[in-house]
């Protein structure tokens, strides 16, 4: 009995021994293995990339063929960029560093437009007058002799000899002593005088002394600047002869051109701003009062007429300047100009979602205010968009979805190489 038992207790330790060194060989084989591939990682061979064209791949530093830009060391990125959407994209702090992303949050903005128009200075052609000979005659005496000279109305421009008023004078003097008809001649007598340039005071000047002048002094009908004095003393002057320009400057005209896309912001009444390089730091206000209503067709240009009150004397015709023309229509969403990608069908702006993951929306853009878009749809205030380095996430999107549908084209067609494989020695043949 007792050598059964010790038998049975030898083979119950073998069995346990047996167990034990199984146990023992394979947690042995597995460490071997765990350091194995330890060494393998340790040693993985380095990979070298360009940040610019991703799919450049070298074992070694160098530049890249393409850009020739220095190769990077390539990082191991355990999790997909793209997710299965392939709006989306995630990329590493790494790659958002490399691109200089930086992300700008929507905010809803006023949209004022503002405009800049080199221009220049013009009398306004309402205010000028040509003062000419209304009779025949010669100069005698010129009291107004310089060109610039101020002028004011009823001011004496010149003393005249003209054998037409001595005759004039003389029928209304002969019209004022007749008893018979004196009523209507009186009239048409006096009325030619009137015509001829006599003030009132002249007139009755005439009546009271009843003498005749050979001479008489003409008074100007008009105030303002005499920009050009076309007679001097002794000059002989023929009815319509022009004697002086005379303008009025209290008002002036600037003249600026816009390009018809930008005609949306000014209308007749808008304010307008004016500098001048006279007077730097200066800016002088005035009103559109007139557009023109033809476009120039070699500049695509349209003129805009504006009136400015020139109370101090400073603003001078022919003076250069800028036009600052400027509209406020109202508010909305606005995005920085780099931050749109233009495609020619569509309108990308990339919106960050998390930390590191970027989705491609469609917007649909409106006028542009200054270096901003308008946004009338597809984005929402407060959303965070990309505003530099967009271009870079849009390349990488691209180059990762051609990437993925490349391997799946490949993977197709290597599926349907496998199932079209011809027929190996030893397999089965359809029988001729």
């Amino acid at each position: 009995m007792n050598k059964i038992k010790l038998k049975w207790i030898v083979i119950l330790l073998g069995i346990i021994i047996i167990i034990g060194g199984a146990v023992a060989v394979y947690l042995y084989l597995n460490k071997i293995n765990s350091g194995n591939q330890q060494i393998t990682k340790t040693v993985k061979k380095e990979l070298w990339t360009c940040t610019m064209h991703p799919q450049v791949i070298s074992d070694r530093p160098g530049v890249c063929p393409i850009c020739n830009m220095e190769l990077v060391r390539k990082t191991d990125d355990s999790s997909p960029d793209i997710k299965e959407d392939k709006n989306i994209i995630k990329l590493t702090e790494n790659k958002l560093a490399l691109a200089n992303v930086s992300t700008v949050t929507i905010q809803k903005e006023e949209l004022i437009i503002q405009i800049k128009a080199f221009s220049y200075m013009d009398f306004a052609e309402q205010n000028r007058r040509t003062i000419t000979a209304r009779f025949n005659g010669r100069i005698e005496k010129l009291f107004v002799n310089k060109t610039g000279d101020y002028i004011t109305k009823g001011e004496a421009l010149f003393e005249i000899y003209s054998p037409e008023l001595v005759q004039a004078q003389n029928e209304y003097l002969i019209a004022l002593d007749g008893e018979k008809n004196s009523g209507t001649i009186l009239k048409s007598s006096k009325k030619k005088l009137e015509i001829f340039g006599l003030t009132d005071s002249q007139i009755k000047e005439l009546e009271t002394t009843k003498e005749v002048k050979m001479t008489l002094k003409y008074y100007s009908p008009v105030a303002g600047t005499v920009i050009e004095k076309k007679i001097q003393e002794g000059t002989y002057i023929n009815e319509g002869t022009a004697l002086f320009e005379i303008a009025d400057m209290s008002t002036l005209w600037n003249i600026a051109e816009i390009y018809e896309s930008d005609l949306n912001v000014v209308n007749v009444g808008t304010k307008v701003k004016l500098t001048l390089q006279s007077y730097p730091g200066e800016v002088f206000e005035g009103r559109v009062a007139f557009i023109y209503p033809v476009v120039n067709a070699q500049t695509r240009t349209v003129k805009i007429r504006s009136e400015f009150i020139n109370s101090r004397g400073k603003l001078k015709p022919q003076m250069f300047g800028e036009t600052i023309f400027e509209h406020n229509f109202g508010s909305g969403l606005v995005v920085p100009s780099d931050a749109i990608l233009f495609t020619g069908t569509r309108n990308i702006v990339w919106v960050k979602t998390t930390d590191g993951t970027f989705e491609s929306r469609e917007v649909k853009v409106g006028m542009k205010v200054n270096d901003k878009y308008q946004i009338l749809s597809g984005l929402n205030v407060g959303e965070e968009i990309v505003k530099t380095g967009g271009f870079l996430i849009d390349s990488e999107s691209q180059l990762k979805s051609d990437n993925k549908n490349q391997e799946q084209k490949a993977s197709s067609e290597k599926t349907k190489s496998n199932g079209n494989m011809p027929n190996m020695p030893g397999m089965n043949q359809d029988k001729k």
